[in-house]
């Protein structure tokens, strides 16, 4: 419609133009700021997984508030430097045999060591041990007799169990893809290895730790708190969960094609279970009703950063605040062994919180003409709903503030499947949970993951929680 038409128009006419106009510029301007909002959505922000960042990758943006420490060890702060674990196996003595400056001999010259250097190296050596068994007859009754064979000599040529362990680690562990394994063998060992080999060997591995991960599955549910993820891999062409139960001294992973409540029950039964779930809002956990729940607060500040980074909305920043300031006060009341807060946070804090909310229910007002509310209205209603769960990191000093402890148990899996790309069988993921369960578990325990992996093979391993048992009690 050009200008000559808009003439001729009466004013209730172009007053309900311009009102059209308006709410369509209102409709449109909202949508813009939306898809705005979405294209900076990312890790940072949300709880998009950093693989969904695309080229446009975030400046990594610390979730910490800043101490007022200079950075560094802090004073009193005993240091430590690289140590040697054992003496030296080998002394080499470097002498001046000519004086350097008149060229006179002074080989037999008395000397005095004024610098050592100690280098550390390893030399790489295959032994290849041949088992007879050897056959003799009684001189008494005529009996033939044959020697017992060990374990591990069962066929003609075998891979012993050092071999087989070090597979076992560059797999699971390293997350080295097969194929690479076999060339490193090949290339340091000089010792060929097919792929089929390696995938048995950790087939055989998985098998043969069942009994050290069920005893690991028990302790974690005998423990106060439970610290749970769960992660998405791809599993030849569908997608599987790898589900975790972690606690500072357990890691006990398991594969399921669910995601749900299936999956969760199929790695550890919780309906009985009376102890803390660490979680980030994943409604699957909120099914079990006896237990308390805390959330993890690292998944919330990155969702009021992205409210207070794409809305001029106040209370997610004050929030965010709010948060990190219960849990300095915290922590210093840790370090000074106090392990309750005084009644004065305790009301500060409450009070705090609740007003927040209020300032909030002002700025993403609920929307009742709408089933779908905005993102800062659906994120205020977690604080207003979970109060308890949010805070209680706060309030209970067993709890932790995040729930990064489940998150680092399972991000290996992450590393294996950008490596090695996805899994070919349902057995073969299931074994690499097995296999890491193992893992983390050893490696909680201040255990040689090497040792451990090698002695569950040769059966010299009973149990990982002889060393450190009064940790699991």
């Amino acid at each position: 419609m050009d200008r000559k038409e808009l003439e001729k128009l009466e004013k209730e006419q172009l007053i309900d133009i311009i009102l059209m106009m308006a709410e369509q510029i209102k409709t449109l301007t909202a949508r813009v700021l939306e898809l705005e909002a979405r294209l900076n959505t990312n890790s940072g922000n949300s709880s998009k997984p950093p693989s969904q960042d695309g080229y446009n990758k975030p400046t990594p943006k610390s979730l910490r508030t800043k101490s007022g420490k200079k950075p560094g060890g802090q004073k009193g702060h005993v240091g430590s430097g690289l140590k040697l674990e054992r003496e030296a196996d080998e002394i080499i003595e470097h002498k001046a045999e000519v004086c350097q400056k008149c060229g006179a001999d002074i080989s037999g010259v008395e000397c005095v060591c004024v610098k050592t250097s100690n280098v550390i190296d390893f030399e790489v050596e295959v032994k290849i041990t041949a088992h007879r068994q050897m056959k003799s007859v009684c001189a008494v009754c005529g009996a033939e007799n044959t020697g017992e064979m060990p374990k591990e000599a069962r066929h003609t040529k075998v891979y012993g169990s050092g071999l087989r362990a070090f597979i076992v680690l560059l797999s699971s562990f390293a997350c080295v893809g097969m194929k690479k394994i076999s060339e490193i063998l090949r290339n340091v060992f000089g010792v060929g290895v097919s792929t089929g080999t390696i995938a048995n060997t950790n087939a055989d591995f998985a098998q043969n730790s069942e009994p050290f991960v069920n005893e690991i599955k028990r302790k974690v549910l005998e423990s106060g708190t439970i610290h749970k993820d769960e992660s998405g891999m791809s599993m030849n062409g569908s997608n599987w969960w790898l589900h975790t139960s972690s606690t500072p001294e357990l890691t006990y992973i398991t594969a399921h094609p669910k995601r749900g409540k299936e999956g969760i029950d199929d790695n550890i039964a919780l309906e009985d279970y009376a102890g803390v779930l660490v979680h980030d809002f994943w409604v699957s956990y909120f099914k079990y009703e006896k237990c308390l729940h805390a959330m993890c607060n690292a998944h919330l500040l990155r969702e009021l950063n992205w409210v207070r980074d794409n809305t001029d909305q106040k209370w997610a920043g004050e929030m965010s605040s709010l948060l990190c300031e219960m849990k300095k006060v915290k922590e210093e009341y840790l370090e000074a062994e106090k392990f309750e807060l005084s009644r004065y946070y305790v009301n500060k804090f409450a009070k705090k919180y609740s007003e927040i909310i209020t300032v909030g229910e002002t700025e993403a007002p609920y929307n009742p003409t709408s089933r779908k509310q905005t993102k800062p209205r659906n994120l205020l209603e977690r604080f207003i709903n979970y109060n308890d769960e949010i805070t209680l990191f706060a309030y209970n000093f067993n709890i932790p503030f995040d729930n990064n402890l489940a998150e680092r148990d399972i991000r290996n899996a992450k590393v294996k499947e950008k490596v090695s790309g996805a899994f070919r069988s349902d057995e073969g993921i299931k074994s690499f949970a097995k296999t890491s369960s193992i893992i983390g578990t050893a490696t909680k325990q201040n255990l040689s993951v090497f040792d451990t992996i090698k002695g569950i093979i040769t059966g010299a391993v009973s149990t990982l929680f002889q060393k450190n048992q009064s940790l699991t009690e």
